[in-house]
């Protein structure tokens, strides 16, 4: 009976019969140190995994597929007033990833349209010609926030390295906007 995840499995120690030599070349016949070194395998794994690798998920599968979901923030604020337009920051990117939703959240109802632009950093800076949001920016009309996940025209994939610029394309009332962009870390 498997004692894991509870445990981490402690195997007996196997021998061969007296007189029997192993034989790596006999696979028809089961030695002691076939089954020892399947023994050390499962160990090895059970010790690299730990006795919770499933944590507080499902199960392993799944925990590893949130483990990949991770957010990237970004912030403009106006200083107590409103929101104007221009770029207004960037950020690097350290890992490659793939955007798969825009959130925006903002102080008061009011609208924005922010646009995206991705370049390398050899490129730096990114301009409006390296808009990822096509024809669909992250826009708030008459509202307080916004959320897309259809994302219809946009270049997704970040590369490890890339640098984001933020630019408002355009403004009213708004004084603080929070943006974030959910994303799935690939390899």
């Amino acid at each position: 009976m498997a004692t894991y995840p509870s445990g981490v499995y402690s195997p007996r120690t196997k021998e061969n019969k007296s007189g029997v030599v192993y034989d790596a070349t006999k696979t028809t016949i089961c030695y002691a140190e076939d089954v020892t070194k399947l023994d050390d395998e499962v160990v090895a794994i059970e010790t690299e995994l730990g006795t919770s690798p499933k944590g507080s998920y499902a199960d392993v599968k799944t925990r590893l597929e949130n483990n990949e979901l991770s957010a990237i923030v970004f912030i403009i604020d106006g200083g107590g007033a409103a929101i104007e337009t221009g770029e207004k920051g960037h950020l690097e990117i350290p890992f490659k990833c793939e955007i798969q939703r825009v959130t925006m959240l903002a102080d008061q109802s009011g609208s924005i349209v922010v646009d995206i632009w991705k370049d390398t950093y050899a490129n730096f800076p990114p301009t409006d010609a390296d808009s990822i949001t096509a024809s669909a920016p992250p826009t708030i009309s008459a509202a307080q926030k916004s959320q897309d996940t259809t994302l219809t025209g946009w270049t997704k994939t970040i590369n490890a390295g890339d640098i984001l610029a933020f630019n408002v394309d355009s403004a009213a009332t708004i004084e603080r906007l929070t943006i974030v962009l959910k994303i799935k870390k690939v390899a």
